[in-house]
């Protein structure tokens, strides 16, 4: 399969614990398959979950949500639903709360320019490029 398809489904993930408990796959990356225009992550936060407040002090991010939540952009109070998108400028705090009882909440994120791995990305980016590598 091309390196320009993602099966997501199929590729490995990295888990964090709680109570910012979800899986993260890495998609599309410089480190994963070479693309240098952005990172695609898909992020998967199981029911009564949440990530961290966090920034990304070098790239913009795009959160397309498949699911239902709560979220904060700045000091913005925001009602996810299905088919949200929201936008995080680079430096701006923001977080993701799954907060159904029930549902699991998936989320594509898009980072403009590539981010610059952690420690916990560059292991899922590692992760997918050994799967990339198999399926060759």
């Amino acid at each position: 399969m091309s390196k320009w398809i993602s099966k997501s489904w199929e590729m490995p993930s990295v888990k964090t614990d709680p109570p910012v408990q979800r899986a993260l796959k890495m998609l599309f990356s410089p480190e994963v398959n070479g693309y240098e225009k952005a990172t695609i992550l898909l992020s998967v936060i199981p029911p009564g979950s949440k990530s961290e407040e966090h920034t990304h002090p070098d790239s913009d991010e795009i959160m397309y949500f498949l699911g239902r939540g709560e979220g904060t952009l700045g000091k913005e109070r925001v009602k996810i639903e299905q088919d949200l998108i929201i936008v995080a400028p680079k430096g701006v705090p923001h977080q993701v709360f799954n907060t159904s009882d029930t549902d699991t909440l998936k989320i594509i994120c898009i980072y403009i320019p590539p981010v610059k791995p952690s420690e916990l990305l560059a292991k899922a980016a590692q992760l997918s490029r050994e799967k990339l590598i198999s399926q060759e």
